[in-house]
């Protein structure tokens, strides 16, 4: 198959390293892949993005799947689809947030939920084909090794720096576990929110490292915390899970093999921290349900499925 993978990020985050990954997966398995994205994205992207260059590729007739991640490219990649027959429409979503409706989204042929409750919030614009294919993790990139505690415990919460992820109810957390245990936030937010935080860290062994890279930061850490107020998947929470990792998350708990807390609650986290222990089952969970070389095919069969409806389709894409 021809595909155009599209992603108008800046910055790389988790997902942008998800198309980066299935593009560099479809290659190997034999199909030609184009990637779009902004012009200054370190995505380094084939085609630029904009609504007139989308439009003109699709066009030509080059392409069998267009596939979006991010949803403020969801009209733009609709819109340029438009009238263009024997072309699959595909978007993944990856929030909990409901979806805006947008009469463009009819020309969508298939959405793509990493799980069950994302899949419930695409209900009210009734799709005429979805699947729930979660993301996944590269094992051969993560190692198991678990290893000893360090004096104090390390715990890590990694990712954007931000209230919703829950900063600030692992920094209460830490003022009731006292100076056996540390707490190592790794990644970046907005300056003003991140100046406020430090300073609500005063006194509390508590200390920030900016971004950081994965696995050597798993080997400085004994325990992972993820204690967002509303987790839609987590990858980094598979990540640590097949690096023999122990984790404390607030879900979802279909993916998470570790101990499970409420969110916003500090009382709970600190008390999951003391408690923290290795869940077995965890590395064979990921390795069974969210290995890469698991994942991909379903996102391939997916295509498949789609495009082998899309010549019964007219080639309108019309919105009537």
């Amino acid at each position: 198959m021809r595909i155009l993978q599209v992603n108008s990020a800046k910055t790389i985050g988790g997902g942008e390293t998800h198309v980066l990954e299935l593009t560099a997966q479809l290659r190997k398995r034999g199909h030609g892949v184009v990637l779009a994205g902004h012009r200054d994205s370190p995505l380094n992207p084939d085609i630029r993005m904009g609504a007139l260059r989308l439009r003109s590729a699709l066009k030509d007739g080059r392409f069998d799947v267009v596939h979006a991640h991010v949803a403020r490219d969801y009209p733009i990649v609709a819109a340029a689809a438009l009238g263009i027959g024997n072309l699959t429409v595909v978007f993944t979503r990856h929030l909990l947030h409901p979806v805006r409706r947008n009469p463009l989204y009819k020309r969508v042929d298939g959405w793509i939920a990493p799980t069950p409750h994302i899949l419930e919030t695409l209900g009210p614009l009734k799709p005429k084909r979805a699947a729930v294919i979660p993301n996944w993790v590269n094992t051969e990139k993560f190692s198991f090794s678990p290893h000893g505690p360090h004096n104090p415990v390390r715990i890590g919460l990694i990712g954007q720096i931000s209230p919703h992820k829950g900063h600030d109810d692992a920094v209460e957390a830490m003022r009731e576990l006292g100076s056996r245990f540390r707490l190592v936030i790794a990644g970046e937010g907005d300056p003003a929110y991140v100046r406020a935080l430090k300073r609500k860290t005063s006194g509390l062994p508590i200390e920030f490292v900016g971004f950081v890279s994965l696995p050597a930061y798993f080997a400085e850490i004994d325990i992972l915390i993820v204690p967002s107020w509303q987790e839609p998947f987590g990858i980094i929470t598979l990540e640590a899970m097949a690096s023999g990792i122990p984790v404390i998350a607030t879900g979802p708990a279909d993916v998470v093999r570790g101990t499970l807390i409420c969110p916003r609650d500090p009382q709970a986290l600190a008390q999951a921290i003391r408690n923290s222990r290795l869940d077995p089952t965890a590395r064979p969970h990921v390795e069974k349900n969210f290995d890469i070389r698991q994942v991909v095919p379903r996102i391939e069969e997916f295509y498949q499925g789609l495009t082998a409806e899309t010549p019964r389709r007219k080639p309108s894409g019309s919105l009537r």
